[in-house]
C-alpha cells in the first residue's frame, strides 16, 4: 500500500456527481470516504475472503470494544468461513452470532447470505476513535469490502478543517484515505430532481459508481462485471441493485 494520501478531487460534488457551489455556510457537512490502514482485522478479512462487513453502532476508545457487524456474501459457506477467520485474529476476543431476523425486514443488506455478529475486539487497533475524537460522527453503517472501509460521516467542521484533520489521521495511522465527497448533509437530490434520497444506501452506492465509471455512457466505458468486482459483489447482485435504483429514479416502482 502507498503511504498516507488525501485525495479531495471530488469534494465539490454531490452524491450523484452534480457540481455544487462552495460558498455555503452553516449546517453540517457530510463526508464520504474510503480508507485502508494496517493491522485492521476487518480490512484483512475482506482482503482474504469474498465477503463484506457492515459495522454498526457508536465506537468507543479503550482496550475492549463490542461492535455489531453484519457479514454478507454470496452463500452461507462464505459466511461460516468469515466467522472462523474473524475469530482467529489476535485482536478479536470473542465472536457471537445474533438473531437478526428482526432487522432484515426493514434494513436493506447486500449479498445473498448474511449473518449478524457481535464482536469483542481491541479498540486500540481501530481508526474509528481517531475520527470521532476529531469531530466526525458516522451517519451510516461502515461498509468494509474488498480490503477498504467505506465511511459516511457528518461534522460541523468547515471543508478546510475536514481536510486538515483527515490528513492528520492519515499520517498518525499510516492510513490511505480517499475522500469521495464533501457536501451539505441535506443535499440529497441532483439538480435535475432525481429522488436519490429514496434509494437505499447500497442502491445509491452502486448507482453512483456506475455513473462515475461510465456504465451509462454509449458505448459503455465499463462492464457490469468490472463494477461488481470493484464493489465486491456478484454480477447478478449488482444488476439487481441497479435495476431497483433505476426503477425508483424513473418512477417505475409504483410510488410516484
Amino acid at each position: 500500500m502507498d503511504g498516507p494520501t488525501h485525495a479531495d478531487e471530488t469534494d465539490e460534488t454531490d452524491v450523484t456527481g452534480e457540481t455544487r457551489g462552495t460558498d455555503g455556510t452553516g449546517g453540517a457537512l457530510q463526508v464520504t470516504l474510503d480508507l485502508w490502514y494496517p493491522d485492521c482485522w476487518e480490512i484483512e478479512t475482506t482482503e482474504r475472503l469474498d465477503v463484506g462487513l457492515l459495522g454498526y453502532g457508536i465506537y468507543t476508545t479503550g482496550e475492549w470494544v463490542t461492535t455489531l457487524f453484519t457479514a454478507y456474501a454470496d452463500d452461507r459457506a462464505a459466511i461460516d468461513e468469515t466467522i472462523e477467520t474473524i475469530a482467529g485474529f489476535a485482536q478479536v476476543h470473542a465472536v457471537s452470532e445474533v438473531d437478526s431476523t428482526y432487522r432484515y425486514a426493514t434494513v436493506p443488506t447486500p449479498g445473498n447470505a448474511m449473518r449478524d455478529l457481535l464482536v469483542d475486539h481491541d479498540g486500540r487497533m481501530q481508526i474509528s476513535g481517531a475520527l470521532m475524537s476529531r469531530g466526525f460522527v458516522p451517519a451510516e453503517p461502515i461498509d468494509i469490502r474488498a480490503g477498504r472501509e467505506h465511511w459516511t460521516l457528518v461534522t460541523s467542521h468547515d471543508r478546510e478543517t475536514v481536510r486538515a484533520k483527515l490528513e492528520t489521521v492519515g499520517t498518525e495511522w499510516d492510513a490511505e484515505i480517499r475522500v469521495r465527497g464533501i457536501t451539505c448533509s441535506n443535499w440529497q437530490t441532483t439538480a435535475s430532481g432525481l429522488p436519490t434520497d429514496r434509494l437505499t444506501k447500497r442502491q445509491l452506492e452502486v448507482f453512483r459508481l456506475a455513473r462515475e465509471r461510465g456504465y451509462y455512457e454509449w458505448p459503455k466505458e465499463t462492464s457490469a462485471g468490472d463494477l461488481a468486482a470493484e464493489i465486491g459483489i456478484s454480477t447478478s447482485t449488482l444488476h439487481e441493485h441497479l435495476h431497483k435504483a433505476e426503477a425508483v429514479l424513473l418512477g417505475r416502482d409504483g410510488t410516484r
